[in-house]
């Protein structure tokens, strides 16, 4: 049994998923401390489900549903250096996994998260799951990235929570993209991986529309005002807020865009800034520098209807 991993799954009113999921980390069973059910939606059924069906995992019941912040509650109660965190639609897949994890770690003290690669039930990558500054033909590379996948990732426990962990404020969206920044500006790594797959069946249960809409136009404001200079800050809102718009018009989705645009600025007065000093900007630039040009990544949205 490897003391350095735990296994930590988010889950929020989707038993079935929950159940492939875990089914899925039970071949690791004997490879890891143990496995965390974080629930945030705090159901006495769920815990009498995994006491009858899955007796060795750990249930741990948010007090609400705060969103990422269940992902904050997985690795507090962990003991391990490492921890895998999944969502609950999302499935291990490689018979290596804890093994590689392990191995990355201790070869680089810098990573404070390894990005497993996401690919469909066809176990094709999954392109709406491709949030990193590189084409998707480097699936199969690893390289150095900013985006935190929150549900197919291993984190340093330690690092992660000495930057504070992911931003309850966020509730979701963008939460990966924040963590990432601050962990960069305190000289960590973050790194995508192909040794390491997961299977994600992108549920849409419990997951209305209209909150994506209006949480990643907000949180979008919020993540460059924390992390970047003014006038860089400023520039990215700017050039943000016009593609959010236009994807909010497209699912007729502008109330929503227009209250995550009011409640982004009027939220700016509540937000701790830890923005990146030079060295941290020069290496977030060229981390982007092999970054799909703007017109390649508006056609992937239009193609994948991607927001």
């Amino acid at each position: 049994m490897s003391r350095a991993v735990t296994i930590s799954i988010l889950t929020y009113k989707r038993h079935q998923h929950l159940r492939r999921a875990l089914a899925s980390t039970l071949q690791y069973a004997d490879q890891v401390e143990g496995i965390i059910v974080v629930d945030n939606a705090a159901e006495p059924e769920l815990k009498a489900l995994l006491a009858a069906e899955f007796p060795a995992v750990r249930y741990i019941p948010a007090e609400s549903n705060a969103g990422c912040e269940g992902r904050n509650i997985g690795l507090r109660a962990a003991a391990t250096p490492i921890v895998i965190t999944i969502d609950d639609d999302v499935e291990l897949s490689s018979p290596n996994c804890i093994a590689e994890v392990e191995n990355a770690f201790s070869r680089d003290l810098r990573l404070a998260c390894l990005n497993f690669t996401v690919t469909g039930v066809d176990g094709n990558v999954l392109e709406r799951d491709w949030c990193h500054p590189r084409p998707i033909s480097h699936a199969a590379r690893e390289f150095e990235t900013h985006f935190i996948l929150e549900g197919a990732s291993a984190l340093s426990r330690e690092k992660v929570l000495s930057v504070g962990g992911y931003p309850a404020e966020f509730f979701l969206g963008h939460e990966g993209v924040d963590l990432g920044y601050r962990l960069i500006g305190a000289g960590y790594r973050v790194v995508h991986t192909p040794r390491v797959t997961t299977t994600h069946h992108a549920a849409i249960e419990h997951r209305p529309d209209l909150r994506v809409y209006y949480y990643y136009t907000r949180n979008g404001i919020w993540v460059s005002y924390r992390s970047f200079p003014p006038m860089t800050a400023t520039m990215q809102v700017l050039a943000y807020l016009p593609r959010m718009g236009f994807f909010s018009l497209r699912a007729m989705q502008l109330p929503a865009y227009f209250r995550g645009c009011i409640d982004g600025v009027r939220g700016l007065r509540r937000m701790d800034r830890s923005n990146l000093d030079d060295d941290s900007l020069r290496h977030l630039r060229e981390i982007r520098s092999e970054r799909v040009p703007l017109f390649g990544r508006i056609q992937r949205h239009l193609r994948e209807r991607i927001l």
